[in-house]
């Protein structure tokens, strides 16, 4: 009889045991509102949480780098903005000086503005962000761009310092954007452009001097020149501009539905685990209550 007793006794101490463990369950996936807490609970959906973690780290990443790509683009855009406006101030003045009504005296003065606004431009070479020089390829630590005094100097009136260095971010897998454009491109006319540095100044002496007919002539085309190559990469920057925000509206669609299909995966349907919760509650409250009387009842036999 005492062996019947003790099985009894511990059927009884099992089923408590297990409704614990089931209202211990219950009780997590209410507390944090995830229907997986542990491995243990779905094998299956944890290894598919992880994938999807995995992904969405991912694509958020991606997203990052885009949003960089985007704030550069801008960058650059404004920069150039001021570059072109320089620029047409600066045909103003070639396009007065070269009347026969302007003065040498009033020429002068242009020249004067001229070389301010060729200090400008200077300094618009030279712009930078958080520290990094914007023109300068990957030598970002320094000022790509050093004005020379001297005309004999093969480098006047500008010596660039920079490198041709391009850099790139990735905004999806084997999708590579460039993020920079180089001093040695906009400014210099590496690659077949003109350099706006030398337009300038030589515009800057020509006003000094009064030489109406290169003023006139080849000042006026090489300015054009100028302006069109700045509109050209401003082009440039838009077409980036508007890929890039394609890439982001993707990537920010992407995020959404990979937080769904995780949040699916993990999350619990808070209705249901606080109705299985309280269920749970009572089952373990009658299996407590069952188990006190399996060992009172033992406990009686034994005595007598």
């Amino acid at each position: 009889m005492r062996v019947t007793n003790n099985t009894m006794i511990d059927k009884a101490i099992r089923n408590v045991n297990g409704a614990f463990r089931r209202y211990i369950s219950c009780q997590e996936k209410v507390a944090s509102g995830r229907s997986i807490n542990r491995l243990s609970d779905d094998p299956h959906g944890a290894a598919r949480a992880v994938r999807l973690r995995s992904v969405l780290l991912g694509v958020e990443q991606y997203r990052r780098n885009a949003e960089t790509a985007e704030t550069a683009v801008r960058m650059y855009d404004d920069n150039l903005n001021k570059v072109g406006n320089i620029l047409n101030r600066v045909r103003e003045l070639v396009v007065r000086g070269a009347t026969d009504s302007a003065t040498p005296t009033e020429r002068e003065a242009m020249a004067v503005e001229a070389h301010e606004l060729f200090d400008e431009l200077v300094h618009a070479g030279n712009a930078s962000h958080l520290g990094a020089y914007m023109y300068a390829g990957y030598k970002t630590g320094g000022s790509p761009f050093e004005a020379v005094a001297d005309t004999s100097d093969p480098g006047w009136p500008v010596k660039y310092v920079g490198d041709s260095g391009v850099n790139r971010v990735e905004v999806g897998p084997g999708l590579t954007l460039d993020t920079n454009l180089t001093g040695g491109q906009v400014f210099m006319g590496s690659g077949g452009g003109v350099n706006i540095f030398e337009t300038v100044r030589q515009i800057e002496q020509h006003l000094d001097g009064s030489n109406v007919t290169e003023l006139s002539g080849s000042d006026l085309s090489s300015l054009d020149e100028s302006i069109s190559h700045i509109l050209k990469f401003r082009a440039e920057l838009g077409g980036r501009g508007s890929r890039l925000e394609l890439v982001i509206n993707r990537l920010e669609s992407d995020s959404v539905s990979v937080t769904e299909l995780l949040s699916k995966t993990e999350d619990v349907d808070m209705a249901e685990a606080i109705m299985r919760f309280a269920e749970q509650g009572v089952v373990y409250q009658a299996a407590l209550a069952a188990a006190a009387k399996s060992v009172q009842a033992g406990l009686l036999q034994y005595l007598k």
